[in-house]
């Protein structure tokens, strides 16, 4: 891994970390903001976790917001180290989808709030953006895709010269 790009996924997956450290260490200053999010998430992973484990989801917006906020630590560690960098990412990019949700301003706000809470708004939707662009991140290597499609034409080029230096041995 390059210097850059080592110091590049640290800087990027910082302000993850520094978020979900203040999620765990502090949930109960965004679990109000977080209440209209989680209330709409909590029944729905009730009703799609097997009903022995649906007892233990947790129904306080605390609770939601803590998991997130380790979630956070968690891919953003995994993300800067670079150890499961692509999962790290995917955990980011879940991340940022309780990130928007908290910073989105109500339907009735009024225009001075929602100005005032655009650019949170936006951060996070870039931020979401990029986690999302750093799931697909290969570190500079071709897909196996790409490299199943081009490995019969490496190998025919590949046989071509070595049968071009058995002539030559040959000849000579």
């Amino acid at each position: 891994m390059s210097l850059l790009r080592f110091l590049a996924r640290s800087l990027f997956a910082s302000a993850f970390v520094a978020d979900g450290v203040r999620k765990v260490t502090a949930p109960a200053e965004l679990a109000p903001e977080a209440e209209v999010f989680t209330s709409r998430v909590t029944p729905l992973v009730q009703r799609v976790v097997p009903s022995g484990y649906s007892s233990h989801v947790p129904d306080r917006a605390e609770s939601w917001v803590r998991i997130y906020g380790a979630v956070e630590v968690v891919g953003g560690v995994m993300f800067a180290t670079g150890i499961g960098r692509r999962l790290g990412a995917f955990l980011l990019a879940n991340t940022s989808l309780l990130n928007i949700a908290v910073a989105l301003p109500d339907k009735g706000a009024d225009p001075d709030e929602k100005q005032a809470r655009r650019p949170e708004v936006l951060k996070n939707v870039a931020l979401l953006g990029a986690s999302v662009l750093a799931t697909q991140d290969l570190q500079g290597r071709p897909s196996s895709s790409w490299r199943r499609k081009n490995t019969p034409r490496k190998l025919r080029r590949a046989k071509a010269k070595a049968v071009r230096k058995a002539r030559q041995a040959v000849a000579s």
